[in-house]
């Protein structure tokens, strides 16, 4: 664990020297640098590649079609999130042209969170009839519990061995995709309780009924009945009877009862409930739910850590620093992808370090890190968020730089070569990973080189033995029997690869506005940075099978449609823009047009999989393309 820090200290420095150095480049090239006049651009039909490579003198030619977007006045205001590429001039025209009703939905998008609002307020809620048979407890009560009063119950049917079974089930899956609970304190102190003393209104109960419940979804949803069938191809959601009645159920039901009396403490225990609740949202496309929730988390996090004396040394100022960086994680993922306001716990940021998951020697855990490594995931995670923030952060400062400027050229300060060097963190980042989850740029789908020969010995699973580094642990075929990875570990491995894709597609995507809007100031190195953009789309893990097959454990279920309806309409305008088509022809290389079909398929049966299943937002994603894709 502390060489896994290490490297993420390392990537910290780097990042902290990169900003400088592309001001530097910023600020030494003036609004003209972009300029035809001033460099190689794709309006000159001779122009020449620093290799000496002649451009095709097509580049310089627009479609008819597109004249009328080709406007140096157009003005790109720099949002991340995916469903603000629906804004681009190009994308409403198009829309406009394949289905106009439309237009009308892409209004709402300008109003921020009111969004995510809209498209889950007609949706029913989860059933409250689904709940577990209480019965009076009968047993020896603790002097805490005898003083608090009230009568305590127990579950018929649920017995200690189905309680073990859950538990195990949640600890195996969601907590090495998000480790802020601790399993030894949970089985030796939460669970020991109310088995010992029966469940009623107190902390201990709420947190072990939200327990089983995800781990019901994790077992559920990964090995339950698929939701629907589509032509003979089962669901990747899975688990349930429908969209109200998903996996879990009974037993959150049962902790909503009683959340109500211990909503405002001010604990770990209090985040670590308003996670597990948000989680549990997330997994049956609750996504309203999944984000209020997660805000309450971070505001109980935010309280806990200004009004309280922590031994950050210690396990549990080890395990706040845990729950502090997941509720971080998903704030700013939602608002990278979805342009979701942050909490004031996020100006906690720098003053809170990663955690180093110091704890009580934990077998299970410990096995589980020997053959998933999840603790390198997650740091490695933590480290490609900063960076994330870090590329945006900049690319953001060049358009302010832009806007501010008495210049009237369009992209006048959005350097290629700077966002190309702030997108080189992600590559560093790659190099610096463990060597146990490294893989190669080209090969999104293979094996990490796991094991080392020491511990191919004893009880380590044979399916994460060392692998030959050219089979695969993910495939496109979506309708055989997915393998089934102890340890979530190829969902773990799918979220970490498909964030550094996505992070390249988010760095490089603002080159792909200028070749739509400004084709007149595109330059050689535009081109080359669209090229990246595209190249960056292809064959996302998490598209693929097991991972896809198992959509409940998915990390941000609900941002992903909306991702994927962006990089649709995008590789759609690649077949009918003239210059996008050209850079795709001889840019993209060889890789991009063997693979793209089939991401453009795997894509379309992610949001139509998920539309079928009443998610909301996939729905609204699936009218979108109307009239474009069928």
């Amino acid at each position: 664990m502390v060489e896994i820090l290490d490297r993420v200290k390392n990537i910290e420095i780097k990042l902290e020297q990169l900003p400088h150095r592309v001001a530097a480049g910023i600020s030494g090239s003036g609004p003209n640098q972009t300029s035809p006049t001033h460099e190689s651009s794709f309006t000159e039909p001779s122009g020449l590649e620093p290799d000496g490579t002649i451009f095709p003198i097509s580049f310089s030619r627009m479609s008819e079609a597109s004249v009328g977007l080709m406007n140096t006045s157009v003005t790109y205001h720099h949002s991340t999130a995916s469903h603000k590429i629906l804004i681009w001039p190009a994308i409403q025209q198009l829309l406009l042209q394949a289905a106009p009703s439309n237009i009308g939905e892409v209004k709402v998008l300008e109003m921020g969170s009111v969004f995510i609002v809209q498209m889950q307020g007609t949706r029913p809620p989860l059933s409250l009839n689904i709940d577990l048979q209480d019965k009076p407890f009968v047993g020896m009560q603790s002097l805490a519990s005898r003083v608090i009063g009230g009568s305590r119950i127990t579950f018929q049917g649920f017995t200690r061995d189905a309680m073990h079974q859950l538990a195990t089930s949640y600890f195996d899956t969601f907590n090495f995709i998000y480790p802020f609970m601790d399993r030894q304190n949970f089985l030796s102190d939460t669970l020991n309780k109310v088995l010992t003393e029966g469940f009623d209104g107190d902390m201990e109960s709420v947190i072990a009924l939200l327990v089983f419940a995800l781990g019901d979804v994790a077992h559920e949803g990964a090995r339950g009945d698929p939701a629907v069938v589509y032509q003979g191809r089962p669901s990747g959601v899975r688990g349930g009877s429908g969209s109200s009645r998903p996996p879990g159920l009974a037993f959150f039901n049962e902790a909503m009862k009683r959340i109500g009396l211990v909503f405002t403490e001010c604990s770990l225990e209090n985040v670590q409930m308003f996670s597990l609740t948000a989680l549990y949202y997330q997994s049956c496309s609750r996504h309203m739910e999944f984000w209020r929730t997660m805000v309450s988390a971070s505001s109980a996090c935010n309280t806990l850590i200004t009004s309280s004396n922590i031994d950050w040394n210690s396990p549990r100022g080890d395990l706040v620093k845990r729950a502090f960086w997941h509720c971080a994680t998903m704030e700013t993922t939602l608002h990278l992808d979805m342009d979701l306001p942050l909490t004031s716990m996020m100006n906690l940021e720098h003053q809170v370090e990663l955690p180093l998951f110091h704890a009580r020697y934990c077998e299970e855990d410990f096995e589980g890190d020997q053959q998933s490594h999840w603790q390198a995931h997650n740091s490695s995670v933590l480290a490609l968020r900063r960076i994330c923030v870090n590329i945006q952060s900049g690319i953001l400062e060049m358009y302010n730089m832009g806007a501010s400027s008495a210049s009237t050229t369009a992209f006048s300060f959005l350097s290629a070569t700077g966002v190309r060097q702030l997108a080189s963190q992600l590559t560093q980042w790659r190099g610096l990973l463990p060597r146990a989850i490294q893989w190669a740029e080209e090969e999104p789908a293979s094996f990490p080189c796991l094991q080392n020969a020491e511990l191919q010995q004893g009880n380590i699973d044979p399916i994460l033995m060392l692998q030959n580094p050219h089979s695969v642990l993910f495939t496109t075929n979506l309708d055989e029997q997915p393998t089934r990875y102890p340890y979530a570990y190829d969902i773990q491995v799918a979220v970490l690869r498909t964030r550094y894709y996505y992070a390249k597609y988010m760095a490089y995507r603002p080159f792909v506005y200028k070749v739509l809007h400004c084709p007149e100031f595109v330059t050689s190195e535009d081109a080359q940075n669209v090229a990246e953009c595209l190249r960056s789309c292809l064959l996302w893990p998490l598209l693929l099978s097991p991972p896809s097959r198992c959509k409940r454990l998915i990390p941000h279920l609900f941002t992903w449609s909306q991702i994927f309806l962006g990089i649709l309409l995008i590789v759609h305008l690649s077949k009918h823009n003239a210059m996008l088509k050209e850079i795709c022809d001889t840019l993209c290389g060889d890789r991009y047009q063997r693979e793209i079909g089939a991401t453009v398929e795997l894509m379309l049966d992610w949001i139509r999989d998920l539309k079928d299943n009443e998610d909301p937002i996939a729905l609204w994603c699936w009218n979108m393309l109307k009239g474009i894709y069928w």
